[in-house]
């Protein structure tokens, strides 16, 4: 019975983490009703952007914390939602004022490369 409890335990941990994202260096693709693939990607310096569809991109800073909520907002007034407990994703489209659920398609960690300079 303990042995069940551990795996249960560890799977349950596992899964989690799985979800953690860093705000400093992700590429996060999601599936939004209305706007199709929506790709976001979180910079260094806490720039970010959105875009969707073949001509829309948006800029944004920043992130805000409320409880297990993780907003990020964008120069239109759109919203990612991240809930942090169930890994779960929404977007509120601040145009239609709507909150949609969204899918997670695929989230990967960046490595952004220093790029050496030189002075003359």
């Amino acid at each position: 019975m303990m042995k069940y409890v551990v795996l249960l335990a560890l799977s349950l941990f596992t899964s989690l983490s799985g979800w953690a994202f860093s705000l400093d260096n992700a590429d996060i693709r999601l599936l939004c009703p209305q706007r199709g693939q929506i790709e976001v990607i979180l910079h260094r310096y806490e720039h970010t952007q959105q875009s969707w569809g073949q001509h829309h991109f948006e800029t944004g800073g920043g992130h805000v914390r409320q409880g297990p909520l993780l907003v990020i907002p964008f120069a239109n007034l759109d919203q990612m939602i991240y809930h942090q407990t169930t890994g779960e994703f929404a977007f509120w489209y601040a145009e239609t004022e709507k909150l949609v659920r969204c899918r997670l398609l695929s989230l990967t960690t960046t490595y952004p490369v220093d790029i050496p300079y030189y002075r003359e």
